[in-house]
């Protein structure tokens, strides 16, 4: 069995955690973080041994396997970047209890916490969280760097643009397109396309200020 590093021993990574345990297919876990007073510390018997710039000799060590367990979409990036220039094999996180097509296609680094569903002919990119009890409908194109919150909900054909974040309890009908880097707002609901970099809250969504 493989030996597992998880970049990221914060809340979501401590729910990264209980994911790759149900999975069962690690000998050994350990975090690194970039906060130093959790060096030394264990979070549920893992230890976190220092921040990323330990991941060379991690590989060395034998931790072949890499999660990026950041819940910030450009935060997650910029660290898969790097554990990518340390020659680490990204694993995707899917908790058994999430249901999932066997016709979705997706990369590496993803997330798919408890209860999710990710119905049929979805594409999903890499650096993807989706996150608990979100629904994924038909043909959606998920890019990467996406963060789906806890209870969103996607219908079919909505396609969502790199670094995106959907909040949570948000609800997307179909065909929405939502730019890249826009900024979905806790319980919204989205019922025409979202631009690029724009925030939008609200029943129905409305757009704020549009950021630079």
């Amino acid at each position: 069995m493989a030996k597992l590093i998880i970049v990221g021993a914060g809340g979501h990574g401590r729910v990264v955690l209980d994911i790759v345990l149900a999975q069962s297919q690690w000998e050994d876990i350990v975090f690194v973080d970039q906060n130093p007073q959790l060096f030394g510390q264990k979070i549920k018997n893992i230890p976190v041994i220092g921040n990323i710039e330990k991941l060379p000799g991690l590989k060395e060590a034998g931790y072949t396997d890499c999660i990026i367990a950041i819940g910030d979409n450009q935060a997650r990036a910029q660290m898969a970047e790097q554990a990518k220039k340390a020659g680490l094999k990204f694993i995707n996180a899917i908790h058994p209890s999430a249901l999932i097509s066997v016709t979705v296609r997706m990369g590496v680094n993803n997330v798919i916490a408890a209860g999710s569903i990710v119905n049929t002919d979805v594409q999903i990119g890499s650096n993807v969280i989706i996150n608990t009890g979100a629904i994924v409908e038909h043909d959606n194109i998920i890019e990467d760097n996406v963060h789906i919150s806890p209870g969103a909900r996607l219908a079919g054909k909505v396609q969502v643009g790199r670094g995106a974040h959907v909040g949570i309890g948000a609800t997307v009908i179909q065909n929405i397109k939502i730019g890249a880097e826009a900024v979905i707002g806790a319980g919204a609901v989205v019922i025409s396309d979202v631009l690029p970099r724009s925030t939008v809250v609200g029943v129905p969504a409305r757009q704020l200020e549009k950021r630079r």
